[in-house]
């Protein structure tokens, strides 16, 4: 019994211990759950992670910016001037499935075997897709990026949709990124479908990146916030095996696409007056450079704008560099004439164009002598001249006479009437670099006695061809000076946003006085320095200049004479500015050219006034309200179809093709395009039948 009672007192002994322990152990637990529920909230509530150290633990964001499309610009008739079209630029990742490849010890070496066999057909599809290298070159490429491990390996240049397909279509690639490695990224590229046609006006950009956009000139620099539209971004993570992909954790903001801007140009008349610009200014290697403008009478919108320059080197071919129809300020000559003539008529002082004055040889104190005085008295027998003809000769004479007479006691009232014009300041314009205009006043450090009578025939105050254009045709709009301006609207999706319009700057003269000063200038070009113009298709009033440049320092002027260099060479500038039809006005035009430094002159009822005829006859065979009708007197002749076909690797002939089929064709035979001109492909470059191995467009000519 004894031994019965130790047994059972020792195992309530260990009982209880055991009791003890666990107790021990459940206190144990509770209170470090005590002390983890405490940390946790702890973490949740109060504790902040080091900024130091933080970085370490989150995955590398990047904040990639969304460049939107940029808008298109147009033609008054909606035809594209500049467009922004996406371009494909493939990459390849070498690396694709090669740790696939690597962890399967049965297969694996078979099949990365294989994956090198599939290469040798891709590059030789590259190769004949891109041309711009042999199929071994791109071969080691993608080789040795995948022994490099290279996961990013550009392929070629940016490429269009159609050759996309056919880089897609190539074995490894047809495959896919997981399998083939093919990569595309998309970027826009600006394309100007009418090549240098209105360059100048339009502008340049390569891309719709805002880093580019302190080089913007013309109307994708004056209108680059409505063009460019609004950036977006979005936030990107690296995943484990390196890729960014986005993260939704951040915000992301969608890019709005720019809008378009449609212009007042009608592409057929810029067309007309380029072409016409270059053929005769072409034919003189001696004229530097040289700039036309059409406007509307009524509005004032400019119809067409052509700026053409040479570079240093002499007969070198013509190109929109310079705007010199808004930016060259300079002496217009006898285009002015018309100014003063309008000042006289308008203050009272010539009431009739048939009113004399009295020659005097030519000769006035102080001024050079008018030699066609001269003339003009042995030829006549007379010693006194009318407004009229004086006007018709372009007789400096006559108007200083006249200026120094009326104005001479209060020469501030003559030049009151130049900034009346307008021709004395600037105006908002639709495009940067508008000049402003130079006017030596009275109160000018640059007066003198003579100042006043050079004035009235277009020294002494220098302006830009815009503001001559702007002046006239404000004489075509009986009085009404209409402010020029190239932008018609902004558009999004067809949708006028903003509308542009007519505006009138000023009233300049009553409609007597411009029905007046029409007839005068109707003399110039039936009688007078313009008779070249006598048979355009179309009447034309309008007046010629011939004006001396100043010369630069790095020219050399001879000291006190600014006109001519050491040599005796100076530089001219010719201009025909007027209106037609006379009779009833529909456009303004404006022909200027500017020579080298020679010893020839240039005047402006020469090269000025052949292209403006050149110019009128083709507009007059453009409008139908001019245009004569043709009468049917045969049975029209049978039109046979051509289809477009594609060739193997060949360049189609397209030739008679309107731009639509042949760009179907052109693009289906694997080529790009470039086009000048509207109507039917009158020429090709390269051939029919060429194999062009680099990557330069096919380029059309249409008429």
């Amino acid at each position: 019994m004894a031994r019965k009672k130790e047994i059972k007192e020792t195992i309530l002994k260990d009982r209880d211990r055991v009791s003890v322990i666990l107790t021990l152990f459940y206190a144990a637990f509770l209170v470090i759950s005590v002390v983890i529920v405490a940390k946790m909230v702890w973490i949740q509530l109060v504790w902040d992670v080091d900024p130091k150290v933080a970085w370490l633990f989150k995955p590398k964001n990047e904040k990639r910016i969304d460049i939107p499309v940029r808008g298109s610009i147009l033609a008054r008739d909606g035809r594209l001037l500049a467009i922004s079209t996406p371009l494909y630029q493939v990459y390849m990742d070498c690396t694709v499935r090669k740790g696939v490849y690597a962890d399967d010890k049965k297969n694996g070496t078979a099949l990365e075997a294989q994956w090198r066999e599939k290469a040798l057909p891709l590059a030789e599809g590259l190769a004949s897709v891109y041309g711009d290298k042999t199929a071994r070159q791109y071969y080691d490429l993608i080789i040795q990026g995948r022994d490099k491990g290279s996961r990013y390996v550009r392929i070629g240049y940016p490429i269009g949709h159609s050759k996309l397909q056919k880089v897609k279509a190539l074995p490894l690639f047809s495959e896919g990124p997981n399998k083939g490695g093919i990569i595309v990224e998309t970027r826009d590229s600006r394309q100007y479908p009418y090549g240098q046609l209105a360059r100048r006006v339009i502008g340049y950009v390569k891309d719709n990146s805002r880093s580019n956009g302190n080089n913007r000139i013309g109307i994708e620099g004056k209108f680059d916030y409505e063009l460019h539209g609004k950036e977006g971004y979005e936030w990107l993570k690296v995943t484990d095996d390196r890729k960014m992909i986005h993260n939704y954790d951040s915000t992301s903001v969608k890019a709005v696409d720019g809008m378009d801007v449609r212009t007042t140009l009608d592409i057929d008349i810029q067309d007309i007056a380029d072409k016409a610009l270059r053929d005769r200014v072409g034919e003189e290697p001696r004229i530097q450079g040289a700039c036309a403008m059409v406007m509307d009478v009524s509005t004032g919108a400019i119809r067409a704008m052509v700026n053409l320059q040479r570079d240093t080197t002499e007969g070198s071919p013509l190109q929109e560099r310079l705007n010199l129809a808004i930016g060259q300020v300079g002496e217009q000559g006898s285009v002015f004439k018309t100014v003063t003539l309008m000042s006289l008529v308008e203050d009272g002082y010539v009431k009739s164009l048939e009113e004399t004055i009295p020659t005097n040889h030519g000769v006035i104190p102080y001024y050079n002598t008018d030699l066609h005085i001269g003339d003009y008295e042995r030829a006549t027998g007379k010693n006194e001249i009318t407004v009229r003809h004086g006007f018709e000769i372009s007789s400096n004479y006559v108007f200083t006479y006249l200026a120094t007479k009326y104005y001479g006691p209060h020469p501030q009232e003559f030049f009151n009437k130049i900034y009346n014009y307008r021709l004395g300041d600037t105006f908002d314009f639709d495009l940067q670099g508008l000049g402003r205009p130079q006017v030596t006043t009275p109160s000018s450090p640059g007066w003198s006695r003579t100042t006043l009578g050079t004035a009235a025939y277009g020294y002494s105050i220098a302006v830009t061809p815009l503001h001559v254009l702007t002046f006239y045709n404000s004489i075509a709009n009986k009085g009404r000076m209409m402010k020029p301006y190239l932008v018609e609207d902004i558009e999004k999706n067809g949708v006028v946003k903003k509308k542009y319009g007519p505006t009138v700057l000023a009233l300049v003269c009553s409609r007597a006085t411009a029905d007046t000063l029409t007839r005068a200038l109707r003399a110039v070009t039936e009688e007078g320095t313009a008779t070249r113009l006598k048979s355009a298709r179309l009447p034309v009033a309008g007046k010629t200049g011939t004006a001396q440049v100043v010369l630069s320092p790095s020219e050399k002027p001879r000291k006190g004479d600014a006109y001519h260099d050491e040599s005796g060479r100076k530089k001219n500038q010719g201009t025909f500015v007027g209106f037609f039809p006379a009779d009833n006005p529909k456009y303004t035009i404006l022909v200027t050219v500017y020579s080298t430094l020679s010893h020839t002159s240039f005047y402006g009822g020469t090269t000025p006034a052949l292209v403006v005829r050149d110019i009128v006859d083709s507009i007059y065979a453009l409008e139908e309200d001019w245009s004569e009708s043709i009468t049917r007197t045969k049975p029209m002749p049978k039109m046979t179809r051509r289809d477009a076909v594609t060739t193997n690797g060949t360049v189609p002939d397209v030739k008679g093709m309107g731009l639509k089929d042949a760009m179907y064709t052109i693009e289906n035979s694997g080529f790009a395009c470039t086009y000048e001109g509207s109507g039917h492909v009158v020429s090709q470059s390269p051939a029919p039948g060429a194999k062009p191995s680099g990557k330069e467009p096919i380029k059309l000519i249409l008429k």
